[in-house]
């Protein structure tokens, strides 16, 4: 069966915004070259439009104009930038070149970058809303197509008992067994968060997960003098509610730092290949090389060593059939 054509790129193609133009060279046209100081180092912290807040040596944050050239920053981005005198604001300069960059799709605005310079991504997980490794796997999927490495985090620990707790380690020795770390720990009670940490230090992370898995209340419980926003799960529909409605970075010590992005209840795959789906699965890219055919997608194909392998219990069945899942449907958004 003839795969089904990709999305047109034209699907994601965005209008000029003709307004954020005319922002872009109105700041150009303001901007007094001689009341710019010396360029200094800073950090992108977060975006707002047309400016951005980069934090300096001092981690003090400095409102910046873009200028009309500047390719496009995102959060976690090392930059170059320039103080206006005797005001409280400043000109993003130049952009360092980005060791990693971090993208998901978006319904209407195609593959948007979310973070630079990322070294991992922590994905957080909590027994309410009740976690599925459909979602787990697909999260691996995505950080896997960006070469990032994934720490498991279940949180919430301290609301289940110990039967749950038992239920929920069998779930995720799974994934252990295949080399993500696996940390458990409560943000209300601070349980198991200062040894997460200590495992941190040095290290620049995306915090990611579901909406309602508590990732406000652990950036709260981490930096207890900041308000921040925190939601409930929807008794209803057992979904968390947004509370995050931009990327922001924050910093642990001079060395670490988080970043926490929007909430989303599902990373869509659309804009990856076959081979992506296949890397995300690291088992089944292992053994899968070893197939009759190099194209086998491991569905029912003569000779497949991946179903053999589940056969014989070398692939655990859960993760065959979410890999034949996503391989299937994984140009269908949130599906």
């Amino acid at each position: 069966m003839a795969k089904p054509e990709k999305k047109s790129s034209k699907r994601w193609r965005k209008k000029p915004d003709k307004q954020a133009t005319y922002i872009k060279e109105k700041v150009d046209r303001n901007i007094d070259e001689e009341s710019l100081l010396d360029p200094e180092q800073g950090i992108v912290i977060s975006r707002f439009g047309q400016q951005v807040d980069i934090a300096d040596e001092n981690f003090e944050t400095i409102r910046c104009f873009l200028r009309k050239s500047n390719e496009v920053p995102v959060v976690g981005d090392r930059a170059w930038f320039r103080r206006q005198k005797e005001l409280p604001t400043g000109v993003l300069v130049e952009l360092e070149p980005r060791r990693s960059l971090l993208k998901r799709p978006t319904p209407h605005h195609g593959v948007k970058p979310v973070a630079a310079n990322i070294d991992l991504i922590a994905l957080l997980l909590a027994p309410e809303p009740a976690f599925s490794e459909v979602l787990l796997d697909r999260y691996l999927v995505a950080a896997q197509s960006s070469e990032l490495p994934v720490w498991i985090i279940m949180n919430k620990w301290d609301t289940v008992d110990n039967e749950e707790k038992e239920s929920i380690k069998k779930r995720l020795q799974l994934y252990q067994d295949l080399g993500y770390p696996i940390y458990y720990i409560s943000a209300n009670t601070g349980e198991g968060v200062e040894q997460l940490v200590r495992n941190l230090t040095g290290k620049q992370l995306l915090l990611a997960g579901q909406s309602g898995v508590g990732k406000s209340t652990l950036i709260g419980y981490l930096f207890p003098n900041m308000e921040i926003a925190t939601g409930e799960v929807s008794g209803t529909s057992g979904l968390g509610t947004h509370t995050t409605t931009a990327s922001r970075l924050y910093r642990l010590d001079a060395a670490t730092y988080l970043v926490d992005s929007p909430g989303v209840r599902e990373f869509g795959l659309w804009h990856l290949e076959d081979h992506d789906i296949k890397q995300g699965f690291i088992e089944i890219s292992t053994i899968g090389e070893q197939c009759k055919f190099r194209d086998c997608k491991h569905l029912n194909e003569p000779g497949c060593a991946v179903l053999a392998a589940a056969k014989d219990g070398a692939i655990a069945a859960s993760r065959l059939k979410n890999y034949q899942h996503l391989i299937q449907h994984f140009d269908q958004p949130y599906i």
